[in-house]
């Protein structure tokens, strides 16, 4: 438990900050460190579930746990989902901030999402994710998009907010039975959802602060995005009404991936028209203009973002955004092939924890 030596919120309602980790020893410290200036008085405790770290992260939370700073929970080590709900199960506070093994904190993040859930009508408000300017093209162009997302919502209120950088109140994840544990990617979405049709609000909050340290490097990139490709088609098919997206992932995002597997799968019958000595142009063609689309699409919205945000980084739009199309047909394409063969969904499938050596966090 945390202290702050100003009592004056010491009536006020207590926070409990729950961070799942897992090989996130790159950044935790900072993570621990960022919450604990957070303290203003208020009852303030970290409950951090190590689940089944293989690299230095259970020794950065001994050491914070030895000076009452963190309480440690073990894992299941059965996916996101479940950390989150261990460490929901620990929370002796009505007002839970759950923030990611790599997100740190700007100065009063907790006091600004708090504040939203005065309203009784709220259960949750989401924070707004930076980006390291140092990052590569790679990292910057993941959180450039999400602010260009950001950017279209006319108002606060939303359908969707992340976890990783959001304040919940406990008793309203407990209304709705928490997080789907069979989830990987897309859990979010789902709590989301459930929330909101349960009568609830979501806002989010553009003045509460935290810099997003997104894995970095094409493979990384590549490999992220086949989970949240993964993670989207299992969230449909518990959500059918949401297969257009909602107010973060809309259906401009959502076509990219039927209409690239489509043109590929255009493109390879091109190929066998080829080989059979027939013209390819009827199958080519139409691929062509499918690829061209949303090549169009992403420079415009990357232009837009690179004059918008200052960033040069939107000029990458297009490149990184044809390897995200690609890893989302990949997602498709297995997550197809599993349901017609009956294999049942596993949060593994859509999900890949940080690997738990360090010159390997970035893939």
């Amino acid at each position: 438990m945390i202290r702050a030596t100003s009592m004056a919120n010491a009536s006020a309602p207590g926070i409990t900050v729950v961070i799942p980790v897992h090989n996130g020893e790159r950044w935790l410290e900072g993570v621990l460190n960022a919450v604990t200036a957070q303290a203003d008085g208020r009852p303030l405790e970290i409950v951090a579930v190590d689940d089944g770290s293989r690299d230095g992260s259970a020794a950065i939370l001994a050491r914070y746990a030895a000076a009452r700073q963190v309480t440690i929970v073990q894992g299941p080590q059965r996916g996101a989902a479940a950390a989150l709900n261990a460490g929901l199960r620990h929370a002796t506070h009505p007002i839970v901030c759950q923030i990611d093994q790599d997100v740190i904190l700007r100065p009063g993040w907790i006091a600004t999402l708090t504040a939203a859930l005065d309203d009784p009508t709220i259960a949750a408000a989401q924070g707004y994710y930076e980006t390291p300017p140092d990052a590569s093209p790679w990292a910057r162009v993941m959180g450039l998009d999400l602010q260009t997302r950001y950017q279209r919502m006319l108002t606060r209120d939303v359908n969707h907010v992340c976890t990783g950088n959001t304040a919940y109140r406990l008793s309203a994840l407990a209304h709705v039975g928490f997080f789907d544990e069979a989830l990987g990617y897309g859990y979010d979405n789902d709590i989301s959802y459930r929330l909101v049709d349960a009568g609830y609000r979501l806002v989010i909050c553009p003045d509460a602060r935290s810099v997003h340290h997104w894995r970095d490097g094409w493979r990384a990139y590549a490999r992220q995005q086949y989970g949240f490709g993964y993670g989207r088609l299992d969230l449909v098919a518990k959500h059918r009404n949401r297969v257009a997206g909602d107010d973060v992932s809309r259906l401009s995002m959502m076509l990219h991936a039927p209409l690239f597997t489509l043109a590929w799968l255009l493109l390879a019958g091109a190929g066998v028209l080829a080989l059979a000595d027939m013209s390819p142009a009827v199958a080519m063609a139409p691929a062509l203009i499918i690829l061209a689309v949303l090549a169009i699409e992403r420079f415009v919205v990357g232009a837009h973002a690179a004059w918008a945000f200052d960033d040069s980084a939107g000029w990458w739009f297009v490149p990184v955004h044809f390897t995200r199309n690609a890893a989302w047909a990949a997602a498709l394409t297995v997550w197809t092939i599993r349901r017609a063969f009956g294999i049942a969904s596993d949060p593994s499938h859509s999900m890949h924890p940080r690997p738990a050596r360090a010159d390997e966090q970035g893939r």
